[in-house]
This record gives structure tokens, C-alpha cells and sequence, in this order.
């Protein structure tokens, strides 16, 4: 797998982070959820892993569309030691609420199987289940209106939305994350349907739709649970917070 860098520092040019943000850590278990562990690593690494996710930023920015004032040291947060240690990361994003508060963070891996992992982890929720989905542009610039421009879910081959529906599923359709009291949510995804970039591999076992086209894409995070058979979205409710997605070179 090609490596890729990214510059999520830039990201907060764009959008203010939240204070006392210090996320927790979580292992990655089938289903994505599990008990708080830590990760050893010397400085070198640390300073590697940091950078390597730092680069989502600029193409953060440009998507947000916004040129507020710095808002702090990206570089200083801890949760982007375990997120995405050096190297692992293909493209990344900072998720906003409609405030345009960053809010987390999204890391994503291209498989040389095929499919894509991401580990996500955000803040702010309301306690419970959250539908998560991809959409069509990487475009979260409209955060007070709901993130409508990011477009609709990344669909190309007109299936029925839902993991559970006999005539589904979408690219875009995801597990459920579940945020706790503190109203945090980490979790680590895998989806096999989809690829990041193009390649002839990728186009040959589930056809030419990267995601990572002259468009990007965006992770958007819903209000309420996808029940994963109601149309058009699992009755999730509104876009309470958005990540848009781009690769960094």
C-alpha cells in the first residue's frame, strides 16, 4: 500500500476545537468498541505518528471554506498518537458540529485486500446510538444549515439504504457508533464494498468508484440511530457533524 501524508494542523484555520477536548483510548474489536489501553512509543515515533494524520488539514480547510484564526496545536492533541500511528493512514478528516467546532477526528486505511478501515473517535453527541454514513462531496462548509453540502449518500450502484434491507445496502451505509454519558464515540470500521483510490484491483473486484475522486467525500454523523431499513437514511434524523475527506500528498 502506497503511504500518504496528511496535515490535520491546518484543519483548526478552519474550524475552532472544542476546550478540555482529551479524548479517551480504545482498543478495536470486531465490532468496533472496547476497553480503554494505551500505546507505548518513543519520542521519534510519537512525533511520526503526529505527523502522519497531521495532513488532512489543508484540504480540511479548503472544504470548510472558513479562514478563522488559528485555534491551537493539533500536535498536542493525544488522541492522534493512537488513532493513526505512523505510516497507517491513507486520508483523515477533523469532524465539525454546527458550530464548526472540531469536535474528533476520522483515520482511514485502504486494505491491499480491498475495503477500508477507519477509526474514528468524536465528542459532543447526545448518549446513545448515532447513524454514520459517506457522502458525496467532501464539503462540510454549510455546518450551520446541516452539512447539505456534502451531498447524498455515495450510492452508485442504486441499491436500497440499509445494512439490513433484503434490497440494500449503499456504499455509504455503516454500523451504528454508540456515544456514552460523556457523549464520546470511538470506533473502528472496516468496509469491504468500497476503496479509497482508484487502482485496476480496485475497479475489477467492486468497480471504478474511489472515494477519493475530484470530489472527496464526507463522513457525516447523524442525531439519531439508522435503523438500517428505513429509506432514505434509517431514519437517523439530521447531520450533527461532518468530516470532509481528501488525501494529502
Amino acid at each position: 500500500m502506497e503511504n500518504r501524508a496528511f496535515d490535520l494542523a491546518l484543519a483548526e484555520r478552519g474550524a475552532k476545537r472544542t476546550e478540555d477536548f482529551e479524548p479517551l483510548v480504545y482498543s478495536a474489536f470486531a465490532f468496533g468498541y472496547g476497553a480503554g489501553v494505551t500505546q507505548a512509543g518513543d519520542n521519534v515515533n510519537s512525533i511520526q505518528k503526529r505527523w502522519a494524520i497531521s495532513m488532512v488539514s489543508a484540504a480540511f480547510l479548503s472544504a470548510c471554506g472558513e479562514n478563522a484564526g488559528p485555534a491551537g496545536d493539533v500536535a498536542n492533541e493525544p488522541l492522534l498518537d493512537e488513532l493513526a500511528p505512523a505510516g497507517w493512514a491513507d486520508a483523515a478528516g477533523a469532524f465539525v458540529n454546527r458550530e464548526n467546532v472540531v469536535t474528533g477526528y476520522v483515520a482511514l486505511a485502504e486494505s491491499p485486500a480491498g475495503g477500508v478501515l477507519m477509526r474514528a473517535d468524536l465528542a459532543g453527541l447526545a448518549e446513545g446510538w448515532h447513524g454514520i454514513h459517506l457522502h458525496q462531496f467532501s464539503d462540510c462548509s454549510d455546518y450551520a444549515e446541516g452539512f447539505k453540502a456534502s451531498g447524498g449518500h455515495i450510492d452508485p450502484d442504486n441499491k436500497s439504504h440499509g445494512l439490513l434491507n433484503i434490497d440494500g445496502s449503499e456504499r455509504a451505509d455503516l454500523p451504528n457508533i454508540y456515544a456514552g454519558a460523556d457523549g464520546r464515540a470511538t470506533a473502528e470500521i472496516y468496509k469491504a464494498s468500497i476503496a479509497l483510490f482508484p487502482s485496476e484491483a480496485a475497479s475489477a473486484d467492486i468497480g471504478p468508484y474511489p472515494l477519493i475522486d475530484e470530489d472527496g467525500f464526507a463522513i457525516i454523523v447523524h442525531v439519531d440511530a439508522d435503523d438500517h431499513e428505513t429509506q432514505p437514511i434509517g431514519g437517523a434524523g439530521e447531520r450533527v457533524a461532518c468530516a470532509a475527506i481528501q488525501a494529502g500528498l
